[in-house]
């Protein structure tokens, strides 16, 4: 966690959210105090990440106070934090092109360090690619795997049950999962899932953000979340996924990020059904580039093990 000196200054970077996440980390290091930050004009800013800024989004007669809340809801709900140097930042989300300025997460983030798998899809999944998701992830945990996908109705829903079944049948698992919001990890999104993020805690699981406290749900944040979970994870498994739906977002990432990206056989049933062609990204341009279409939780295993 960064020292609690520079706490504050993190924390109100963090909602600096017209900067780039290097430009976070080029300010951060200029600069030693919230107070400093404060102070600061839209052309400082710009000055100092070396780009020009044209935002109204700058409100830093705001900021104090929106870290003082910040600070109170960290220690309401447990809230940790690090910074891309720091211990406890997952070391496979460090390779990525740009790794988020500062990680918030509530339970155990150590089990990022163990092997890691994304399963994610649509939140329109049939009822083959929810058992799918589920019995793919329950076998991924029950082989030391944690499973990390977006905690999204459908099949990442699917994908964090299962995990959180297999560590229920075998507690010694070093495994869990890791749900990545887009938004603050105390206000679970969608609300329908408060019941399964408190399992998955208490089963040593993870809920993380790059997003700080009281920061809401905004379209743009879901695919920032996305490079996240793929960020985090040896391989990438798509279960289900329509042309144009936002799990293929997250394989982009994954391939950006010279990731393995499996597709579930489910996603070429669902082709299947397709009566019309759309301009969208469809899983036929993945394959066709040679991106595996698998069956079961074991091929996934072969490719980490290997």
């Amino acid at each position: 966690m960064p020292c609690m000196n520079n706490l504050p200054l993190a924390l109100g970077i963090s909602y600096m959210a017209f900067l780039k996440p290097g430009e976070k980390r080029v300010l951060s290091g200029n600069i030693t105090s919230l107070k400093e930050l404060v102070q600061l004009s839209i052309k400082d800013i710009s000055k100092i990440v070396r780009r020009e800024i044209k935002s109204s989004a700058w409100f830093p007669e705001r900021l104090e106070k929106q870290v003082e809340y910040a600070l109170k809801i960290m220690q309401a709900y447990n809230i940790k934090t690090c910074l891309l140097d720091d211990r406890d930042y997952p070391f496979l989300l460090k390779e990525i092109f740009d790794p988020p300025f500062m990680l918030f997460w509530r339970g155990n983030i150590g089990c990022l360090a163990e092997k890691t798998a994304a399963v994610v899809g649509t939140r329109r999944a049939s009822a083959q690619g929810l058992k799918a998701a589920f019995e793919i992830s329950k076998s991924l945990a029950e082989n030391g795997v944690t499973v990390v996908s977006g905690l999204a109705h459908g099949i990442d829903g699917a994908a964090h049950k299962g995990a959180v079944s297999a560590k229920t049948a075998k507690p010694d698992s070093g495994a869990s999962t890791c749900a990545v919001l887009a938004c603050g990890v105390e206000n679970i999104y969608p609300e329908g899932h408060k019941r399964l993020s408190r399992v998955m805690l208490e089963k040593g699981g993870c809920i993380l953000s790059e997003y700080p406290p009281a920061w809401s749900t905004q379209k743009w944040c879901f695919p920032a979340r996305n490079r996240i979970i793929s960020g985090l994870s040896l391989i990438t498994a798509v279960i289900e996924a329509p042309a144009g739906s936002g799990a293929l977002i997250t394989a982009d990432f994954a391939i950006e990020q010279g990731r393995e990206l499996v597709f579930h056989e489910c996603c070429t049933r669902q082709l299947k059904q397709e009566l019309t062609q759309t301009k969208k990204m469809d899983i036929n341009q993945y394959i066709n580039d040679g991106a595996p279409v698998i069956s079961s939780a074991d091929e996934i295993l072969a490719v980490i093990q290997h």
